[in-house]
């Protein structure tokens, strides 16, 4: 009996040195891993916020995915591997030998022999040492990477995470969407750049010139919703360029990709969990079409639109291959928006014969920064061009405007206009003081039965255009709100309005675990 108990304690004993063993083997191979994976992501993309590596691991980019995947596996995980195995084997090797030999060692010293011998206790001993200064080593050697790669302040921003979309996120899923009998067509036109800023200031806008007539005239004659009781319109809190403004405006989501804002469209997935316009649209029986003067594929634009309601593209490469301008063609970011609105025009001939609900969302260029693009329609009236091009972009948009309105089909769609974001020329705003800079916004023809309850005097962003849009097609959306956006033609207060415009900016600019959850995971 006690043969076996003695056999069982033994029996315990080599399971728990196994244990022990693969633990220090799991432990030794993933802290060499990290810090090869360190080094290589700093080697590959250089220095980058530790929410960039995250990113990257969850949205691999277009076409590189195996690619990179290879790559990595070729630099860090094999050698890893093969140092982890080498390490085990020497060290097994060595404990074997050690255990099983006693060194003895003798010195002779004024006739006398001492003798020196290494025992079990001190070689377990000396062993432990060892092992633990190893360890310390790759612990050190671990915080350095991690410092390097920038854990330190991702622990910092998650540590502080906003609850901002967990307490006030209508996600449209869960929303009661209601579309009226007969659907109504939207034609969404992002005006690049343009703010109700260019106004005069008896106007409502900041300058002393009206650099936008036309477009202050439509916005007088339809709706435009304003932060005064003037033209205005409102606010950028985090969508300062196209793509973000496009996001904002059709999700009521800002964008909080780790990535600077023109390279997402190198990624294979643009927020795969979120839902926006163009998905209710289709699913709600429309065709949709994005219409640019450039490569769509820029700042992830196709992507976006391509995989959030599945969008017709119809770009600077799309009109060469139809043949509507020549392949050799090239004007300032592809085509100007004078060969752009002609393109519209003609497609729009076509989609408006079909008879099928359509959202037609387009995209100017001419009056991007830093100074804009002057096409032979414009008049060299002031010395700047970028004020040439402004000019020139609100007489062009008016008359397609027009156009539309001569248009058989034009009785059952709603035309709206926004400016993307503001400018981002920031020497044309020397003269203009401490004015608040708005974004232009202008809802032509939407249905009788939809009312604004009181579009003056409104704090709101470019967020709020996602269920105002919809509600502009005459869609009744259960609470008024969708994404972080609020139905401008409702009573309902913005959530700026409600929780006050610093704080709600300052819970929008912290990390969100269920952004990352919910959207870029999905």
């Amino acid at each position: 009996m006690v043969k076996k108990a003695e056999i069982t304690k033994k029996v315990i004993k080599i399971i728990v040195s196994l244990i022990g063993k693969v633990l220090l083997a799991f432990m030794l191979f993933f802290a060499l891993l990290a810090i090869g994976s360190a080094d290589w992501f700093l080697k590959t993309f250089g220095a980058m916020d530790f929410s960039i590596v995250i990113y990257q691991l969850f949205s691999p980019m277009e076409g590189t995915s195996s690619e990179i995947l290879a790559k990595y596996c070729s630099a860090v995980l094999i050698p890893t591997s093969g140092i982890t195995i080498s390490v085990i084997l020497i060290y097994t090797f060595c404990d074997i030998i050690f255990r099983k030999c006693f060194i003895k060692v003798g010195i002779a010293f004024r006739n006398k022999e001492i003798k020196l011998s290494i025992h079990k206790k001190t070689y377990l001993i000396s062993k432990w040492i060892i092992l633990l200064t190893g360890l310390t080593g790759l612990f050190f050697v671990l915080i350095s990477k991690a410092v390097a790669v920038g854990i330190p302040e991702y622990l910092e921003e998650i540590r502080n995470a906003s609850t901002l979309f967990e307490d006030e996120y209508a996600d449209p899923n869960n929303t009661k969407i209601e579309f009226p009998e007969s659907k109504r067509n939207l034609i969404l036109i992002y005006l690049e750049s343009m703010e109700s800023t260019y106004a005069s200031i008896s106007e409502g806008g900041a300058k002393s010139i009206n650099y936008i007539p036309e477009l202050t005239d439509l916005a007088k004659n339809n709706l435009n919703f304003s932060d005064s009781d003037k033209l205005g319109g409102g606010h950028v809190y985090t969508e300062g360029w196209t793509m973000a403004g496009l996001l904002g405006s059709s999700t009521g989501v800002p964008y909080k990709l780790p990535v600077e804002g023109n390279s997402a469209g190198e990624y294979e997935q643009f927020l795969p969990g979120i839902t926006g316009l163009g998905d209710i649209l289709q699913e709600a029986g429309y065709k949709n079409y994005f219409m640019c003067g450039s490569d769509a594929a820029f700042g992830g634009r196709e992507a976006f639109y391509s995989q959030h309601g599945d969008y017709e593209i119809l770009d600077y490469d799309r009109a060469r291959v139809d043949g509507f301008i020549p392949m050799d063609y090239q004007v300032y970011w592809g085509m100007e928006d004078e060969k752009l609105y002609s393109y519209a025009r003609k497609e729009l001939t076509k989609i408006g014969a079909e008879g099928q609900p359509f959202n037609f969302t387009m995209l100017t260029v001419d009056t991007h920064h830093p100074d804009g693009y002057a096409c032979e329609l414009c008049e060299n009236e002031y010395p700047e061009q970028y004020a040439n091009a402004i000019v020139c972009a609100s007489k062009q948009a008016a008359d397609f405007v027009k156009w539309i309105q001569q248009q058989d089909w034009y009785e059952n769609t709603t035309v709206i206009i926004i400016g993307d974001h503001t400018s981002m020329n920031n020497n044309f705003w020397d003269d203009i003081g401490d004015y608040e800079r708005t974004i232009y916004n202008c809802f032509i023809n939407y249905p009788d039965s939809v009312s604004a309850v009181n579009p003056y005097d409104r704090e709101f962003s470019t967020l709020d255009m996602f269920p105002t849009i919809l509600a502009a097609l005459g869609v009744k959306v259960d609470g008024e709100r969708l994404g972080l956006g609020v139905n401008l033609f409702s009573g309902e207060k913005t959530l700026p309005e409600k929780m006050g415009k610093d704080a709600y900016i300052t819970e929008l600019r912290k990390y969100s675990y269920y952004y990352f959850n919910e959207f870029v995971v999905g």
